[in-house]
This record gives structure tokens, sequence and C-alpha cells, in this order.
């Protein structure tokens, strides 16, 4: 794998042969066949009703547990690209009914619907807003990454969505090898249908703060450490806190610096690729306005040459 140096928008796309769709088809589970039939060969137009609700393993004393499932097509990614967005892979969708969002998980596989031997995906959002790079954007959504592939909210919890919001769906990849790749990605949103629930579910808010905009920089050899401060305007709890990291990121902390305290660290106990821990809490952590945070990301460089990094952490909290 070489360093990666540059930044590419390549748009290349293809639609997935019969044999990948078969293998998406299998590993997302037969019983899931129209609903992911329909976006792995057609893909998303705007405004994909998702209808397609069917019983999830998962079990909530809240309710009962179901699934909304998609695949999108192959993407093509040319060597070099960096937080790279097809603005075909995108998808608007739009529901029926009142939805909670309680997880969410992503799944890469290659042109042979196999896991890939590298890790192509930068990071994934799904919410009631685009996306984009301002700081103090509140979203009702959530998100996966490389590293944290998969994110389920504390028991009682969840994201509530409703048929009057429309809803969008960004996935953005890495290709930091030296030829062009294809991938397709899977998706599974775990959910409790408001008509399922059984006992009240609180909401979640959810916003993302990068030590950096743009978020995309780069750490050359030896290593780098930077910071954002930032204030939440409002009373609350943070319930959920997930990094998003490259390669050889080693921790993202978050610091109250009103208390002088630690709020939580998310330290990367394997390798430069392995995956980073979640904040997960029912209690939460208490929120008061005005006070101070801090955001500290760390990355150590063993190379002689420049690597890709972003860091931010993403942050589900309820509102009192």
């Amino acid at each position: 794998m070489r360093a990666a140096v540059g930044l590419r928008n390549t748009r290349k796309t293809e639609l997935p042969s019969a044999a990948l769709t078969r293998v998406l088809l299998a590993s997302l589970g037969a019983r899931t066949a129209p609903f992911a039939l329909l976006f792995a060969l057609s893909g998303a137009n705007a405004a994909d009703l998702l209808t397609a609700f069917h019983p999830s393993a998962a079990k909530s004393e809240f309710g009962a547990v179901s699934e909304l499932e998609f695949a999108t097509r192959l993407a093509q990614l040319e060597p070099g690209s960096l937080a790279h967005h097809l603005p075909q892979a995108m998808k608007d969708f739009r529901l029926t009914e009142k939805i909670w969002v309680i997880g969410y998980k992503t799944l890469l596989v290659d042109a042979r619907g196999q896991a890939p031997s590298e890790n192509y995906l930068c990071h994934t959002f799904f919410s009631d807003q685009r996306v984009d790079q301002h700081q103090e954007n509140e979203l009702k959504g959530i998100y996966s990454d490389a590293f944290t592939p998969e994110v389920r909210l504390p028991e009682g919890f969840g994201i509530p969505l409703t048929p009057d919001v429309g809803l969008h769906w960004m996935p953005m990849f890495n290709n930091r090898g030296d030829e062009p790749v294809r991938v397709a990605m899977k998706v599974v949103l775990t959910v409790i249908r408001d008509k399922d629930v059984r006992k009240p579910l609180q909401p979640l808010y959810a916003s993302l703060r990068s030590v950096q905009v743009p978020h995309l920089y780069f750490v050359p050899p030896g290593g780098d450490r930077r910071k954002v401060q930032f204030e939440l305007p409002f009373n609350g709890r943070i319930h959920f806190l997930g990094t998003h990291i490259h390669p050889h990121g080693e921790s993202i902390e978050l610091f109250n610096e009103s208390r002088g305290e630690r709020v939580w660290i998310g330290k990367r106990e394997g390798g430069p690729e392995s995956p980073m821990p979640t904040y997960s809490s029912v209690a939460g952590y208490p929120i008061h306005a005005g006070e101070r945070y801090r955001i500290t990301a760390v990355y150590s460089n063993p190379t002689k040459e420049p690597v890709d990094a972003m860091a931010g952490l993403f942050m589900l909290y309820s509102r009192e």
C-alpha cells in the first residue's frame, strides 16, 4: 500500500453483474431479495420510499425490532482517491411511517461479492440533511466509518424519523492503492416502527465535530496532534460517541475544559488499521449550556511520506 498524497473526484460507476447481485442478495438474506434487488440493479432515484421492513434478530424491551436494507451499485475508485463521494452513489429516501433508528451497519464487497482485502470505506451518513463541513449543524442521523462499521444505540434511545422529512444517504470512499478497484456497499438500518413501540423511547440528536475544516488533512512523517474547541448551547446528556479516523490515528479525546475533566477518549489498541471503540451510556454525560469542550486527535506516522487523515467525533445526545 502506498501513502496517498492526492485527492481525486472521479465519477465512474458500473451496474453490478448478475453474479454480484446474487451475492449481495444472499449476504443480505433471502427474505430481503425484492428490496435489495431494486437498489442493486437500478440504484435509488430521488426520494425512494423505505417500506420493506422485515423482523430483526435484535431484541428490545421498548418494541419489536425491524430492519431496512439496501445495496448500492458497484463504484469504481481510482488510485489515490480520498474522501471520495460519487453523486451516483448518494441516495435520497422518504418514509411512509414514523420510525426510531436504533442501529446502523455498513459492509463493503468487491466485484466478486467478497470482503475486499483493503478497507476502502471512509465514512457514511444517513440523516435528515446533507452533511457539510459546518461544525455547528444538528442532525437527526447516524454514521459509520472504516473502523466503526456498526453502531447500536443504548437501550431506550432512538433517532426519530418521520414521513414529512427527506432523508439523505452519503457514502465516501478511499483508495490508497495503485490500481482502480470496484466496490459495492450494503446497508442495514435497525429500527423500531412507531406503531410497534411498547415503552416510550427518548429521542437523540446528532452533531459531527472535526479537528480540521476542511476535514481532510495530511500528517507528516513522525506524527501530528491537533485540537478544536467549541460550546454546546443547551442542557442535555451525551449518550453515544464514535470516532471518525483514518489509518495511523491513535486517539480522539473529548475533554470538558470548563470542569477540567475528560469526558471520553477513544484509543486504538491494535495496529494502524484496527477497530476503534465507542462510548455508549444510558445514563449519559451531562451537558450544561455555555461549557467549553475540546477535541484532541493524535496521529503517529511511521512512514517516510505524508499520510491522509480525518479526525472527529460523531455525538448523539438528548436535550433537557
